[in-house]
């Protein structure tokens, strides 16, 4: 018994018009892919339905980009630990960085069947007293949330809306080369798909 969240019919309409999904061989796709991980211990995967088929979803039903999706889903969790390790939700650190509001997953969508908004203000943080590697895990965190929780994300993907307001030198020195590479691995391994990244308020 295939245990998944029941979707609205819009969302459903996408997941067959866009994203190859066939209900009635979703237990199928599943049960290939638990014999797949069941075969790689050194992942330590979830093997819950929802989160499988999030990838599923994510990979159109391809299972050979699913098993890669996945496998470099769970690769940059070790091979970039700073992002990665220490994220109790109650520690009072992290907690203060959640309150700063850089990444704000919006709750309304542009329309039944739109993607997600994600609202980042990188300005909303001073850089002086936080550090940007701290913000990003804080980021991965809310967006893990949003793989086991947001169908809609998974379905439909996601819009960003970049707010430059307040953001100055000071937070772009924090970025450099090696890190912004390695933010870009990590959005590579989500299943969700990017539909698009808007600036807005940028310096005059």
């Amino acid at each position: 018994m295939v245990s998944i969240r029941q979707i609205s019919p819009e969302l459903e309409e996408k997941c067959r018009t866009e994203l190859n999904e066939v209900p009635s061989r979703v237990p199928e796709d599943l049960a290939a892919l638990k014999q797949w991980l069941a075969k790689q211990p050194h992942l330590n995967p979830r093997t819950g339905d929802q989160f499988l088929v999030g990838f599923l979803r994510g990979c159109k039903y391809s299972l050979e980009k699913t098993k890669e999706k996945l496998d470099s889903f769970y690769t940059v969790k070790t091979a970039i630990p700073e992002f990665f390790e220490n994220r109790d939700p109650k520690d009072a650190k992290l907690q203060e960085y959640m309150m700063l509001g850089v990444n704000l997953p919006l709750p309304h969508t542009m329309g039944p069947a739109g993607p997600r908004i994600v609202l980042v203000r990188m300005g909303s943080y001073d850089p002086s007293k936080y550090s940007i590697v701290d913000i990003m895990k804080v980021c991965y965190m809310i967006t893990d949330l949003q793989l086991l929780h947001d169908d809609t994300t998974i379905i439909a993907g996601h819009m960003v809306l970049v707010d430059l307001r307040g953001m100055g030198l000071s937070t772009l020195s924090q970025m450099s080369p090696t890190l912004i590479k390695k933010m870009t691995s990590v959005i590579e391994a989500f299943p969700s798909r990017t539909k698009g990244i808007h600036f807005v308020n940028p310096s005059t």
